[in-house]
């Protein structure tokens, strides 16, 4: 019985352990932000830019 959850607990501080990796590499490369500026805004202008105005900036 101590073996199993011996075994459940080193998984799941194996798992802890490479998500902490994972938003530890995104927060130092800033990764979050160039994902929204390569690929959503992009993806945003061309919505935006596609729709029709009904009212002119003067």
């Amino acid at each position: 019985m101590k073996k199993k959850l011996g075994s459940i607990l080193v998984k799941l501080l194996l798992v802890l352990l490479g998500a902490f990796a994972a938003t530890f590499t995104i927060y130092m490369f800033n990764l979050e932000n160039k994902l929204i500026y390569y690929v959503i805004r992009p993806f945003l202008n061309k919505h935006y830019d596609s729709q029709k105005r009904d009212r002119r900036i003067v």
